[in-house]
């Protein structure tokens, strides 16, 4: 049976009246849609721990040829919406930065798991390497719209089935914030949960604040593979806060039109919060999206369409009818370059995205359709964050905002420049460290008045050799080392 639900929605939380592309009846109605397409179409499940857990719950079950196919009943999805939490912290390992939801803005992120970087020396694309995601592991931490730090690149010179263990071992050494990212198995997350007790200075101090969301993606169309479930089940089972990622393409793996990707997105997205739930009550879940259109022409997935934007601003709306926190990845480039086209990209698609009421934003950093990561691209995306949030604190018109008595004293003809409330506001106005405000001649004078991109370079470059990350508990560099050579040793072991 499906619970009446009022649709009040309520933006993350900013003061304007925000976009909202969905009316209410259109969000009930996609809302039963997901719901049908569960109970009527079913899942295609390749695990069968996780057959056996939807089973005894009530949902039908059907064998296929190496996999059963499960059709949820609307009244155990419901119920498993009801008892996921509407409040939680994706903690920081240094409590100043901890991300609550509720918030009271959009939060920003990178976007993950490119494969090429753009090097900040030669410019030219080539395969990622641990060592980049060092690096843009430092330049997060220190960029302060971003609240939470991303797997942003595949460590192509690790073996694959240890890249998810690089990649954590790479960023946990140069961040205190929050981290998110996906692993490849239950073997590997369990690794990734050990190597972070460690960075945390125990169990108890991880198990009490885990800084780290595994995301766990379905396949679209509705399929729950073994590997999506093992992550679902164990993360649940320890009590982490988990992202179940969606990916359909609207005209490949989803329908051709925006309505029936988001339908087919949030009944995959409610599949695996189900999972969840079913495993731990009350286990935290934030729903994730890279969903986008297939360039029915070129055949790439367009993350920087305007689609992108509108599909995961309906998703956003989605989720707070749930009054669940979502992540979405808008403002990735299909560009190939630092170029016009990633500016207009990010701006559009990360703003449609906020004015919806996204609660993390995560795009920043990405080109060549989220195949390749620069780090001059995030920190330029990183100013567009700024003035994105700029905007999204709207217009304040309070007595002193409205300035009667300061206008009055300087009267006709004279300069606020020098008043006491003109320098009491400097600091909140907008700022530039990236982009040119300098009139012609002053920045003709400076080292990087070539492009905002050389700007950006020398930023990133700045901050690699000047920002120190929060230093790991004593020994705890060499413990990592050592579990992750014991690790791939024992790997070599088995399949030897």
């Amino acid at each position: 049976m499906t619970v009446n639900r009022a649709v009040t929605i309520q933006l993350t939380r900013n003061a304007l009246n925000g976009l909202q592309f969905l009316k209410p009846e259109e969000i009930d109605r996609i809302h039963v849609g997901a719901l049908a397409l569960l109970e009527k179409v079913g899942l295609k499940v390749e695990l069968k721990e996780a057959v056996d857990l939807l089973h005894g719950n009530g949902a039908k079950v059907e064998k296929g040829d190496g996999f059963f196919k499960v059709k949820l009943p609307p009244s155990l999805v419901e119920d498993c919406i009801a008892q996921t939490p509407k409040e939680l912290t994706y903690y920081g390992r240094n409590k100043e930065n901890d991300l609550i939801y509720p918030t009271n803005n959009t939060a920003f992120a990178a976007f993950g798991q490119c494969v090429n970087v753009l090097d900040l020396v030669t410019g030219e694309a080539r395969p990622s390497t641990k060592a980049d995601i060092e690096i843009s592991a430092r330049i997060q931490d220190a960029l302060s719209n971003l609240k939470t730090v991303a797997r942003t690149m595949a460590p192509g010179d690790k073996p694959p089935n240890t890249q998810a263990i690089h990649c954590i071992d790479a960023i946990v050494r140069n961040t205190g914030k929050h981290i998110s990212g996906g692993a490849s198995d239950r073997r590997t997350l369990r690794m990734i949960i050990q190597m972070l007790e460690v960075a945390a200075g125990s169990a108890e101090a991880f198990k009490s604040r885990p800084f780290y969301s595994p995301s766990f993606c379905p396949t679209s169309p509705l399929t729950l593979g073994k590997s999506c479930c093992e992550v679902a089940i164990d993360a649940a089972a320890y009590g982490l806060n988990m992202v179940v990622m969606i990916m359909p393409l609207a005209g490949g793996t989803g329908p051709a039109t925006i309505a029936g990707t988001v339908t087919l997105g949030i009944a995959e997205q409610l599949s695996g919060l189900v999972l969840t739930q079913l495993t731990r009550k009350a286990s935290p879940i934030t729903l994730g999206s890279a969903t986008t259109i297939m360039d029915l022409k070129s055949g790439i997935s367009a993350m920087g369409a305007p689609e992108s934007g509108m599909i995961n601003a309906c998703l956003a709306q989605m989720a707070q009818f749930y009054q669940l926190p979502c992540r979405v990845a808008c403002g990735v480039s299909d560009a190939c370059m630092l170029d016009a086209q990633i500016g207009y990209e990010f701006s559009l698609n990360a703003f449609m995205a906020a004015m919806a009421g996204a609660t993390i934003i995560f795009g920043g950093g990405a080109l060549e359709s989220g195949l390749t990561h620069s780090p001059a691209k995030l920190l330029m995306d990183h100013e567009s964050m700024c003035h994105i949030h700029q905007i999204l604190n709207g217009v304040s018109v309070d007595n002193e905002d409205l300035a009667l008595e300061v206008t009055s004293e300087i009267g006709p003809g004279n300069s606020f420049l020098m008043h006491r409330h003109t320098f009491d506001r400097m600091k909140s106005q907008s700022r530039s460290v990236v982009f040119n405000r300098q009139p012609r001649e002053s920045w003709m004078m400076q080292k990087s008045s070539n492009s905002v991109s050389v700007s950006a370079t020398e930023q990133a470059l700045g901050i690699i050799e000047n920002h120190t990350p929060p230093a790991l508990p004593d020994g705890a560099d060499q413990v990592l080392t050592e579990m992750i050579n014991t690790f791939e040793a024992q790997l070599v072991s088995t399949n030897g």
